[in-house]
């Protein structure tokens, strides 16, 4: 007999985190659900879970909410930018022409359009420009992890 896969699916969930009545804490999260019952999230706002919050409002996402809602995403921390390489200062002095394709850049402050973290440089176009790729926590986390990885075994 073979299993049927679960389908997953993306909710946003509104609970009561307290019982007070009068000054009452709410907690708004977005989930991936495996099935109806497990799955994880991420609290958009609100108190931590403390084991007492109530279910107000489940919704379920669609494609198109998915899909407006990461175009919204996009638009204010994208995640692939061009950039113009004389805009980009390298702590040496120089600029991204010095940046090999497939090096990561880690940035503390707001660069050339380009949002605090660490960017990956995925190409050169023929503009003297660079396409700009963020990493993210996982990826980062990753990559360090498969650096100091490098380092045990040389």
């Amino acid at each position: 007999m073979t299993d049927k896969p679960v389908e997953k699916k993306a909710t946003i969930t509104l609970d009561a985190a307290n019982r007070d009545r009068q000054y009452p804490a709410y907690q708004l999260s977005i989930n991936a659900m495996d099935g109806e019952t497990s799955g994880h999230g991420y609290r958009l706002m609100g108190p931590k879970y403390v084991g007492r919050s109530r279910n107000l409002r489940t919704v379920e996402l669609s494609q198109r909410d998915a899909d407006e809602i990461r175009a919204i995403l996009d638009e204010v921390f994208p995640t692939e930018v061009a950039v113009n390489c004389a805009d980009v200062e390298l702590e040496n002095g120089e600029n991204l022409h010095c940046l090999g394709v497939g090096n990561d850049l880690d940035l503390d402050r707001q660069t050339a359009g380009m949002q605090p973290g660490t960017w990956r440089l995925t190409a050169y176009g023929d503009d003297d420009t660079a396409c700009m790729r963020r990493l993210s926590d996982r990826e980062v986390q990753a990559a360090r992890s498969a650096e100091a990885f490098a380092r045990m075994n040389t």
